[in-house]
């Protein structure tokens, strides 16, 4: 079999890819591959070629077919097929804020996780979503992805790429900060008009719950964190509240949350670091039972000299409280 590496394919480790690629095939292990590699029997261009080879827009694979025997497709599916084959792009596009060529992007609502993780493998995920819709960019070593994460409960913009080159491309901005990206959120206490959060953060496991949390650490990374307060008001439920516009500078697990509940200010219906008493007076009176975070606005420009400034509206339990801002803030 000969296999030539397009650009959804290139700038992959040799081993990476072939492991992608005949993950479909049951009788290839993994072993397989690496002694295939090391005698030469799997070459690249006619050549024998190390693991750590980075493949090239142009590169031929040869790969024996004694090597792969018999495709079985099944091999790929997964628990949650059924409820992925009930997906259509109709109810998908209901997501959707903007499509280009490169780009799809998502107003991810709260409560769908946006990986997979252990404990919601039969669930579905704003990645599955993201796999049915763009499915026509799918390739045998890539599939179309996000190049950051929203927690469960958090919901607003989230960008798929459909191409490699574009998910290469936003993780190289994000790792950069080249990337303007502001959340908005409903915190406990009267906050300061503008605040800069300067505390590095450090990953944690929670052994109660088995899940991992972070902490304000001296042995953490930098994490900043920038807030304008745009409203404070007295509820008569859950007391004083504030409305914060949140710029972040880094991109640090449970940034956002764990910076404001570091300052006395926890974000409202927090289940981690939030205060208890006050979330369940929201749910029992407001039916609220997420914590108030929303990625409001994503903005860069994309490799293509395009600029793309994305606002996701404000999700309905937002306006269950008194202040509503202006939806252009």
């Amino acid at each position: 079999m000969h296999i030539t590496i397009d650009e959804s394919n290139s700038n992959q480790r040799f081993d990476r890819f072939l492991r992608k690629y005949t993950k479909s095939y049951p009788t290839v292990w993994l072993s397989d591959i690496f002694r295939r590699i090391r005698k030469g029997e799997v070459r690249v261009n006619s050549k024998k070629a190390s693991e750590e080879y980075r493949l090239t827009i142009g590169d031929q694979i040869e790969i024996p077919d004694e090597l792969l025997g018999k495709q079985d497709k099944r091999a790929l599916l997964s628990v949650k097929d059924k409820k992925i084959k009930k997906l259509t792009r109709k109810e998908i596009q209901t997501f959707i804020l903007f499509e280009d060529d490169n780009w799809v992007i998502f107003n991810k609502p709260a409560g769908i996780v946006a990986h997979e993780g252990n404990n919601h493998r039969k669930d579905l995920s704003m990645n599955d979503y993201l796999e049915v819709y763009a499915k026509e960019y799918k390739t045998a070593t890539f599939k179309p992805s996000f190049g950051y994460r929203l927690d469960k409960d958090t919901s607003g913009v989230l960008i798929g790429a459909k191409t490699y080159k574009a998910l290469q491309f936003l993780n190289q901005i994000i790792r950069e900060r080249n990337i303007e990206k502001t959340y908005f959120t409903v915190v406990t206490g009267q906050t300061p008009k503008h605040l800069i959060i300067n505390k590095k953060l450090e990953k944690t496991l929670n052994t109660k719950f088995n899940r991992a949390q972070m902490k304000v650490s001296p042995h953490g990374q930098e994490s900043i964190t920038e807030i304008d307060t745009l409203k404070t008001i007295y509820d008569n439920i859950v007391g004083q509240i504030s409305f914060l516009r949140v710029k972040l500078h880094t991109g640090r697990m449970h940034q956002i949350r764990v910076h404001l509940s570091s300052e006395g200010h926890p974000v409202l219906g927090d289940l981690i670091y939030g205060n208890p008493a006050i979330n369940r007076k929201m749910q029992s009176w407001y039916g609220i039972s997420r914590q108030l975070l929303h990625c409001r606005n994503y903005k860069f420009t994309d490799f293509t000299g395009k600029t793309i400034n994305i606002i996701a509206p404000l999700p309905k339990e937002f306006t269950k409280l008194k202040y509503s801002p202006a939806p252009n803030f």
